[in-house]
């Protein structure tokens, strides 16, 4: 009887830790490769076609939803849709009539603005024989044997409140095609369906975006993630970031006034910085899903102040 009560009461302990651990695995977590870094805002316009193509594949369209598709599963993005904004803003003027009813009405302001835009051209979608290039415009059906299927594409990175061009590079991806009839590969195949990837230049498509992918994130996507100030009490704080972003309750954080820019007279860009001064000291003392309040140490702080670890001492 006893041993029973003893497995009763151990299935009770059990299931009242398990049910706490679905609890807090039901929280989303940014990936710990991810969360140390800035979530940039980006949106990623249609690439422009400049081959051409046997098939009625839109090229341009399909290797941008491409690379949307693994923006937006790395989680390292925030990507927004600019080539649907107009019927979303027409749909906010509708919704703003007073013909409809106010519950349920999408709020005003809310759009959020873009950061860098992803731009690019695909230059080459072809087989490649024994040195010479053999487009898919031809009439003839047949790739002969040693054929390398090759797409290139030039991707562009541009800062939207600079305009300026972050990167601009040429990437290729590149597949062994071998002896490849044209006509049974790709006539009946999708783009971007499973088909297409099994395909010569389903493969290579395939290492041309991850090239792409790579070279967005080594250009924009490798900011360091700091907390900022959110609400400013009389001794705390609530600061971004909780959960979400691996926030520690005891940690202890610094804010400091950046100093004065060092501006080149003649072209106008920012050289470096001053020696930053330190503003204050904070410790979390509970962290929330996405947010955290932090106990003021010392110092006076205001919404926007960006904090860094206090052990690092950064600048």
């Amino acid at each position: 009887m006893t041993y029973k009560i003893k497995m009763i009461a151990m299935l009770a302990i059990l299931v009242v830790t398990l049910s706490g651990c679905a609890e807090l695995t039901s929280t989303k977590t940014l990936p710990r490769a991810v969360r140390k870094f800035e979530i940039p805002t980006i949106a990623v316009l249609d690439f422009e076609n400049k081959v051409q193509f046997r098939y009625r594949w839109n090229l341009g369209q399909g290797v941008r939803d491409l690379l949307v598709d693994e923006l937006v599963k790395s989680r390292r993005y925030t990507v927004l849709t600019r080539g649907e904004l107009d019927a979303v803003v027409t749909e906010l003027e509708i919704q703003g009539s007073p013909h409809f009813r106010n519950q349920g009405k999408a709020a005003r302001g809310q759009l959020k603005n873009v950061q860098y835009l992803i731009k690019g051209s695909v230059t080459d979608f072809s087989h490649v024989a024994g040195g010479g290039l053999r487009a898919f415009c031809s009439k003839v059906g047949l790739g002969g044997s040693g054929e390398v299927a090759t797409v290139s594409v030039t991707l562009y990175v541009i800062e939207v409140e600079t305009g300026e061009i972050l990167a601009s590079e040429s990437l290729n991806g590149r597949a062994y095609a071998g002896e490849v009839e044209f006509e049974g590969f790709y006539s009946h195949v999708s783009f971007g369906g499973k088909a297409f990837y099994r395909t010569p230049l389903g493969k290579a498509t395939k290492e041309a975006i991850s090239k792409c992918l790579k070279s967005i994130t080594e250009t924009i996507g490798r900011n360091m993630w700091y907390p900022r100030v959110v609400k400013v009490d009389e001794k705390s704080l609530v600061i971004s970031g909780g959960i979400d972003r691996g926030l520690r309750k005891g940690s202890l954080w610094a804010a400091y006034e950046q100093g004065e820019a060092l501006i080149d007279p003649a072209t106008g860009d920012v050289l470096g910085r001053e020696k930053s001064q330190l503003i204050g000291i904070i410790s979390i003392t509970n962290v929330k899903d996405k947010y955290s309040i932090a106990e003021i140490i010392s110092g006076q702080f205001k919404v926007g102040q960006k904090f860094k670890p206090y052990r690092s001492q950064g600048r």
